[in-house]
């Protein structure tokens, strides 16, 4: 008789137990997810195509510079002055790239906080709780591509 005194009083606290777990589970707010295709929205930004043609150009200059530097070099026939000019040449590209590399990284550096800010905004518009590439969720998730695509434009 004590024994099942004992187990009606711990069928009753583990059954108040699990119900007051349900009631905080089901409290827990909802997250609201949403997902977008980085992609594309990078595709249709308009900075990055700016971005791309202003990189195509500094490469044609480059290039440019590397074939005025062939032609030099060929037709110089002096051992002592070939080894001054293609030093020269050298040092001369070397710049150039990285005076290239260092625009373009930090252009593109901005461009990503910009379009990171503008998924920001949209995403605590619209009251989502995570914003998930696409890539990487198999399903689920609100579509928000078009809304940031339409924005960046």
């Amino acid at each position: 008789m004590k024994n099942n005194i004992w187990f009606v009083i711990a069928c009753v606290l583990v059954f108040f137990v699990g119900y007051n777990m349900n009631d905080v589970a089901v409290s827990f707010p909802r997250y609201k997810v949403a997902v977008i295709d980085v992609p594309e929205v990078l595709s249709k930004s308009s900075e990055i195509q700016a971005l791309k043609r202003s990189q195509d150009k500094e490469m044609e200059e480059l290039n440019t510079l590397i074939s005025k530097a062939q032609n030099e070099l060929l037709n110089e026939h002096d051992r002592t002055k070939l080894i001054q000019k293609e030093s020269e040449y050298r040092k001369q590209i070397e710049a150039k790239k990285q005076t290239m590399d260092k625009e373009y990284n930090s252009k593109l550096a901005k461009i990503n906080d910009n379009i990171k800010s503008l998924i920001s905004k949209e995403a605590k518009k619209s009251n989502y709780n995570l914003v998930l590439p696409t890539g990487i969720v198999l399903s689920g998730g609100d579509d928000i591509t078009d809304v940031v695509v339409k924005q960046i434009k």
